[in-house]
């Protein structure tokens, strides 16, 4: 058996305490940040009766009570699928997390499709040219992408769009043009709906503003995936099975990707798993640069207006995700290697 129970249980309790760990921790910041989410969930009352109305609302949102019941009730609602409202826009919360939770995946999956393919083939042939100049310049490269903060560069490609090329690629869609042709989202991913309902300019218009903030979020995995390919190529290059290859007077592309990389794919299905659930942070603040409606603009517009709700909410899934998918990769792992047993 690839996953054991035991390995199930384990994970799910360790997942359930960081998952308490987060919305403790979380709530406390919020609620201790300035302004009265009370204030907000009685719509900024004034006059005379205002002080009776905003002590309804405190009452309303259980604001009344010792923190730690306030921390318990709102554990035991999330627990339950009952969050509530949110306060600033009075809309569900799991329906309005999920309308821009689809944003940041679609922008985050195509950064991926884009960026594991060209670290992958950087990072093989830097390890094929390792101690001259193209090869450790690109290994070079790679260092410097994977640890350049993704806003720097979201700033810069967006001011370079619209200042020198004039390229607008603010927003996710155009509003205007889907407002005439009658567009209406489906799955919440726009290049699929775009598709879906047969509107061949309207699709091209949200992929001309997709791809700038793709390729942002895709140098991440780009360096990450150069280095690690070259180091793990390295590695493989050297091994008995590689080099029985070589005797045997096997195609240099068979010996390569049929042997060496295909030995390394256990490993790098763990490193882009983690570095797929790391950049869900870098998606939501390249969105937010790029003004795209995503969890990045959400949870920034809650924070600003005391929306203990929804920030705690999206924090949580965001914490859920990074486990969620790190877990997948452990079990993809054992599945491609049967020598790990989970």
């Amino acid at each position: 058996m690839v996953v054991s129970l035991n390995y199930v249980f384990k994970r799910v309790f360790y997942s359930t305490l960081i998952v308490l760990g987060i919305i403790i921790v979380t709530y406390y910041l919020i609620i201790l940040s300035p302004g009265d989410p009370a204030v907000r969930w009685a719509g900024n009352p004034r006059g005379p009766g205002a002080d009776k109305a905003i002590e309804i609302a405190r009452r309303e949102l259980n604001l009344d009570k010792p923190f730690y019941i306030q921390v318990v009730l709102f554990i035991m609602n999330i627990f339950t699928g009952n969050i509530g409202y949110s306060i600033s826009t009075k809309s569900p919360v799991l329906p309005t997390i999920w309308s821009h939770m689809s944003s940041t995946l679609e922008l985050l999956i195509v950064a991926y499709l884009i960026g594991i393919p060209v670290g992958v083939f950087m990072g093989v042939y830097s390890s094929l040219n390792r101690g001259s100049f193209r090869g450790d310049s690109i290994d070079v490269f790679g260092f410097i992408l994977a640890n350049t903060p993704s806003f720097w560069i979201g700033i810069g490609v967006f001011i370079l769009l619209a200042e020198f090329l004039g390229v607008s690629s603010y927003g996710r869609i155009n509003a205007r043009l889907a407002a005439s042709l009658g567009f209406h989202p489906i799955t919440g991913f726009y290049l699929i709906d775009t598709l879906l309902e047969g509107e061949p300019i309207l699709f091209l218009d949200v992929l001309k503003r997709l791809i700038p903030p793709a390729l942002v979020v895709s140098v991440y995995p780009i360096g990450v995936g150069i280095r690690v390919v070259r180091a793990l190529m390295a590695e493989a290059l050297n091994e008995d099975y590689v080099r029985q290859a070589v005797a045997l007077g096997l195609k240099r592309n068979t010996i390569v990707w049929g042997y060496a990389f295909r030995g390394t794919i256990p490993a790098l299905t763990q490193v882009f798993g983690l570095a797929f659930a790391y950049s869900l942070v870098d998606a939501m603040i390249v969105e937010y640069i790029f003004g795209r409606e995503g969890l990045g603009n959400l949870l920034v517009n809650s924070i600003v207006s005391n929306d203990f709700k929804l920030a705690v909410s999206i924090l949580i899934v965001v914490g859920v995700f990074y486990i969620i998918v790190n877990t997948l990769a452990d079990i993809i792992q054992s599945i491609i290697d049967p020598r790990i047993r989970l």
